[in-house]
């Protein structure tokens, strides 16, 4: 059976120093990717450097508006970048798609599975779909911080079985890789504040992201049984790090079998509302139990029943997230309720709409 492999490519892998793109990058890609899809692989890409392609064609150095101007160098950009992707591809005999999504498109279920449909036929017909954010639409509120987010709920759209993160850096370093004496971390068994700490505040020049946002991505996509690596997108080539022969760091995946409802919750819904629980009801969570109100200390946001809420211990920490039986005015209601009188309050989140983080 075909095993399907999700690669996000940053904007630095495929631009040079002067910020244009690099066409040479760009047909090696395809080639690489042709090679996957002889040996038996599907492909989805998420490819950045929209931007940067449209700089190629005008700067727009005379609109005010920073936004405005971005969403325009996207849009005359996105379609330069397509023809060139298109043109390469052509020569292995691959056609590819377009997709340009948008945050709202994965929050709202009938969207979702939608794209997930399309997605799906695209590739059992040899298809490799290009995706990239909806960047003339999407707004700050409605928007992906940066496509390594985009590539990781697409990643979970898909359940493909490996992502892999193109940057040009050859992985996560235990401290900042300008330094001498910094080391490779080659294998993350399991992402927490040490991880996130080694990472510094590294940002990319020309993307959004930095090693912060591929470990959120690596968080999300590991979670529900999807192996993560970064990789050099300069140094590396794609068949060699499927093949397991690369310098690069691999977050193992957890490889428990998921509800399909789990992948729309850590990597779709949006997330409405946040509820603080107490000791009890966190190790019931963990244990996959449904939170009852009794357990429940507070609540913030304005939601509705069935929308998605984040669920935090008692310190903040995100330890779930589930679909609320209750909107936020009921529960607020209920929360003033004695002790005595909540035992008998029906679930605030069932346990088959719950997902924990363990």
């Amino acid at each position: 059976m075909a095993k399907t492999i999700l690669i996000k490519v940053g904007t630095n892998v495929l631009t040079t120093q002067e910020g244009k793109l690099d066409h040479k990058q760009i047909e090696n890609l395809a080639s690489q990717i042709a090679q996957l899809q002889k040996t038996d692989y599907k492909v989805v890409l998420i490819s950045s450097g929209a931007v940067g392609a449209g700089l190629e064609l005008n700067d727009f150095k005379d609109v005010k508006s920073n936004t405005i101007r971005k969403q325009m160098l996207a849009a005359v950009g996105q379609n330069y970048l397509m023809q060139i992707y298109s043109k390469y591809f052509k020569t292995h005999g691959i056609t590819t798609a377009q997709a340009l999504l948008s945050r709202s498109d994965f929050s709202i279920r009938e969207k979702y599975l939608n794209i997930k449909n399309a997605l799906i036929s695209l590739l059992d017909h040899n298809v490799v779909p290009i995706i990239n954010e909806n960047d003339v639409v999407s707004t700050e509120e409605l928007s992906f911080s940066d496509n390594d987010i985009l590539a990781s709920y697409t990643a979970a759209l898909i359940k493909a079985d490996k992502f892999i993160i193109l940057t040009i850096v050859d992985g996560l370093y235990d401290k900042d890789p300008s330094k001498k004496d910094a080391k490779l971390i080659e294998v993350v068994r399991k992402i927490d504040e040490s991880t996130f700490g080694a990472c510094g505040k590294s940002r990319s020049t020309l993307g959004l992201g930095g090693m912060k946002s591929k470990i959120n991505a690596a968080q999300v996509a590991t979670e529900l049984g999807i192996e993560t690596i970064v990789a050099n997108g300069k140094a590396q080539n794609i068949t060699d790090i499927v093949k397991g022969d690369f310098k690069g760091t691999t977050f193992v995946s957890k490889n428990k079998k998921k509800k399909s409802i789990y992948f729309w919750l850590l990597a779709g819904a949006e997330i409405k509302g946040y509820l603080t629980i107490d000791d009890g009801a966190a190790k019931a969570v963990k244990d996959r139990k449904s939170l009852l109100l009794v357990g429940v200390s507070s609540s913030k946001g304005i939601f509705k029943k069935g929308d998605t809420v984040e669920i935090l211990d008692k310190k903040g920490v995100k330890i779930a997230v589930g679909i609320t039986n209750l909107s936020s005015k009921i529960l607020e209601k209920k929360l003033k309720l004695k002790q005595e009188e909540k035992k008998n309050q029906k679930e605030v989140v069932h346990c088959d709409n719950l997902k924990s983080f363990n």
